[in-house]
């Protein structure tokens, strides 16, 4: 037991550390890469069962303080996401807009040309 309790502290840290890196890169503007993750909080969940209920009961402060910073996780997540889906759509209209203006630019000249001037 001592050892499946040792482990269940130490993902506890690693996935408190990993959540934490991860938001500040993200604050930073870099991506963060998720991979894994998921792995990482069924095991968790796991071991926290393995342990007594006596155990158990002092993993739940650390299981509510993880379930908060997950959470505060998802929502950079998803601000991320939506500046990014922003960016792209932003990108898009521009390009567009490039080649309309290239292609009026193009029917002008050879107006021009073919034109009186």
């Amino acid at each position: 037991m001592s050892n499946s309790k040792q482990d269940t502290k130490e993902l506890f840290e690693n996935i408190a550390k990993f959540v934490d890196d991860s938001r500040n890169l993200l604050k930073q503007g870099a991506n963060a890469e998720m991979a894994g993750m998921d792995k990482k909080v069924q095991e968790l969940c796991a071991g926290v069962l393995q342990v007594s209920d006596a155990e158990r009961e002092k993993y739940a402060d650390l299981l509510q303080s993880l379930m908060d910073d997950l959470t505060a996780l998802e929502s950079d997540l998803i601000t991320k996401r939506d500046a990014l889906a922003h960016e792209i759509r932003y990108l898009s209209s521009h390009k567009k807009a490039n080649v309309a203006y290239k292609t009026s630019d193009a029917v002008d000249g050879k107006n021009k040309k073919d034109g009186d001037e």
